[in-house]
């Protein structure tokens, strides 16, 4: 599975170097990532190999880029700039919504035929192919350096974030299947995780917006999540304590992509230039993150170091985010 995800979004990468210095179209980046969803999905019914696991992740990889460049830049566009911390509360609150039903579902008919639970995600593709053809279609030129300038008041902060992401992607996920082995349990606990997560986000987005001051809250939260991934080697051997530090790092995660992604707007309005960029970034992060996940899985009895590292590597967040602003004064953030 961290091979899988660490192929994913290699693809990504990828993807970016092939269409650098190209002009890309919103429906038809579209189609193409449902095309590439749509074959990771077929790929994963009945795996029978390894290499058949990773090529469905390279067809996930389709996804990652020609959806979510389009899909981010369309979201914030229509954005009023007094109300991004709303949208960007709306962008990753809504998935946790469905995060809460849709495993719930997944686990209840996988537990019957897991036919049934594929079967729901065709339907599923099938209204979104239809709803993409009712969006406004609109192009980007993908440069990577002029992205790259962009966003140069934040790609540090990006990357930061990108590393550490990996502990929610691939870490508590992977390693959770070694306390829950059914579907149905499994498909719970991530409705757990979701369902934690949408409380705090509407809320503190609108908070956010109403004092302009995103700054304030990054502070208390990155450092929550270090000393919280601090805290998670003592709970390898206690579900209970895992299922309780999963939880509080859901609880967190929206609110940081929340006002994370929001400097980023605020600081880099020119969303067809800034948001490749970001995604860019964010996608080395991970890449790299994944990469010390998959050395921990190889070589340690049980996640360890790995949690000491990525809680060591958010907490640079804070640390730059104070030095840039506060003491070299070379970035203003709101």
């Amino acid at each position: 599975m961290a091979i899988g995800l660490l192929v994913a979004f290699g693809t990504q990468i990828l993807f970016f170097l092939l269409f650098n210095k190209k002009t890309l179209s919103a429906k038809t980046s579209w189609a193409i990532a449902m095309f590439g969803f749509f074959a990771s999905i077929l790929l994963v019914i009945d795996v029978k190999s390894e290499v058949q696991y990773y090529l469905s992740a390279f067809f996930n990889g389709f996804n990652l880029f020609f959806f979510w460049i389009f899909y981010n830049i369309a979201h914030f566009e229509h954005t009023p700039k007094e109300r991004i911390g709303v949208s960007s509360g709306f962008m990753f609150g809504v998935p946790s919504i469905i995060g809460i039903v849709a495993p719930l579902i997944a686990g209840f008919l996988g537990g019957i035929n897991l036919w049934l639970a594929w079967s729901l995600s065709f339907i599923s593709l099938g209204i979104t192919m239809v709803l993409i053809k009712m969006q406004r279609n609109f192009t980007i030129s993908l440069n990577i350096t002029t992205s790259l300038k962009e966003i140069v008041s934040t790609r540090v902060l990006i990357f930061i974030a990108g590393i550490w992401d990996t502990l929610a992607m691939a870490l508590i996920p992977i390693y959770t299947l070694y306390f829950i082995k059914t579907t149905l349990g499994y498909g719970s606990f991530l409705a757990y995780l979701s369902l934690l997560s949408v409380f705090a986000t509407l809320l503190i987005g609108r908070l956010s917006d109403k004092l302009q001051k995103r700054i304030i809250f990054l502070y208390p939260v990155t450092i929550t999540m270090a000393v919280v991934s601090l805290l998670f080697p003592f709970a390898t051997q206690n579900f209970t304590l895992w299922v309780i530090l999963s939880g509080l790092i859901s609880f967190i995660i929206p609110l940081f992509w929340n006002f994370s992604t929001a400097i980023v707007i605020d600081t880099s309005p020119n969303l067809g230039v800034s948001i490749p960029g970001r995604e860019l970034v964010l996608a080395l992060g991970r890449f790299l993150g994944l990469i010390f996940v998959l050395i921990s899985f190889l070589y340690e009895k049980e996640p360890f170091f790995i949690f000491i590292f990525l809680g060591c590597v958010i907490l640079l967040y804070p640390i730059f985010l104070f030095w840039s602003s506060k003491i070299r004064k070379k970035y203003q953030y709101l």
